[in-house]
């Protein structure tokens, strides 16, 4: 994002979703195999992120750049972008605005990006740009 000034005038909801909304549906999508005891522990917790399921090992996911392929070859109709907002100490407080994804979105475009997710439709796959980690993608309820 280019300013804060920016950021304010980008959507806080999408399509009736808001940031708590996309994090309970995001966990249950790609975490869902994941031990209570791990999700609190390594998503939710104060200084965590909804991405570490992928970095502790607990979810499947293509990284780097087998995820950018993946997602360079995904379905964009019907998906979203959610972009970090506000951190407010991470886990179940992090807030996110949301975007409508073009459909030619391609992995070099979000090359710079940090703390991007991108949700295919109806949270069947996910991309996500973390800081200096990943990418990741994975797709809706496959696990390790």
């Amino acid at each position: 994002m280019s300013s804060k000034k920016d950021t304010e005038k980008k959507k806080r909801t999408y399509e009736g979703m808001n940031s708590a909304y996309l994090a309970k549906k995001w966990k249950s999508a790609f975490a869902g195999g994941m031990p209570a005891d791990a999700v609190r522990e390594y998503v939710d917790a104060h200084g965590c992120f909804l991405w570490h399921v992928f970095t502790w090992g607990n979810a499947r996911c293509l990284q780097r750049e087998a995820a950018s392929a993946a997602f360079d070859m995904a379905e964009k109709a019907g998906a979203f972008i959610a972009e970090e907002y506000s951190f407010n100490g991470g886990g179940k407080n992090t807030e996110y605005v949301f975007r409508k994804c073009p459909p030619d979105l391609k992995s070099a475009d979000l090359a710079d990006a940090a703390e991007v997710f991108v949700v295919g439709k109806n949270f069947r796959w996910t991309y996500e740009t973390a800081c200096g980690l990943g990418p990741y993608f994975a797709m809706k309820g496959e696990r390790t």
